[in-house]
């Protein structure tokens, strides 16, 4: 009786805790760190195609992009999104909430979300001035077939708000690393 009753509880747990907050997984402490010997995956979508449209047409994010890794978890390519997402208070509406944001783990061939979860942004990605992602992106050089966008980050720089955009030579797997105010 007693083990029914457990496993009946833990039934109701994982009917109720939201599956896109349990399978997030952790980020790789760093860029290109679990690839599996190349960083172009067959079949993704480049930044520089879907930056622009991304954010008015997909549940993906909230808001504005403000974080963009490629990532291989689980012998599958991802990209993490992170963005602005304006905070709900306890009546579902919006607050005042600067540092609310979303975390998002999305196909790189379909954008489709695979799970997301809330995060505190940094105070770098809770900036609005300087260039926006998309923009960001375009003067990055990322051109096909070479090279390729593997990490984009809000940085503070000399004070300011800045992008951290990291590139991949899709021929030799060599990463570079530029900054954009």
């Amino acid at each position: 009786m007693r083990r029914r009753a457990s496993a009946g509880l833990l039934v109701v747990a994982a009917a109720v805790t939201p599956t896109g907050c349990a399978t997030v997984p952790d980020a790789p402490d760093a860029v290109g760190q679990d690839y599996p010997g190349t960083c172009m995956p067959a079949e993704l979508s480049w930044p520089t195609d879907f930056l622009e449209s991304l954010p008015g047409e997909s549940p993906v994010l909230g808001g504005s992009v403000v974080g963009l890794r490629l990532e291989y978890v689980d012998s599958s390519w991802i990209w993490r999104i992170r963005s602005v997402d304006g905070a709900r208070d306890a009546f579902g509406e919006q607050a005042e909430d600067p540092s609310h944001g979303k975390e998002s783990i999305v196909d790189v061939r379909t954008l489709e979300p695979l799970a997301s979860h809330e995060v505190e942004l940094t105070e770098a990605e809770r900036q609005t001035s300087g260039a926006g992602a998309y923009e960001a992106a375009q003067l990055s050089g990322e051109v096909w077939p070479s090279p390729l966008i593997v990490e984009m980050a809000r940085v503070m720089d000399g004070g300011a708000p800045a992008w951290r955009i990291t590139t991949c030579d899709t021929e030799t797997n060599e990463q570079s690393v530029m900054t954009i105010p």
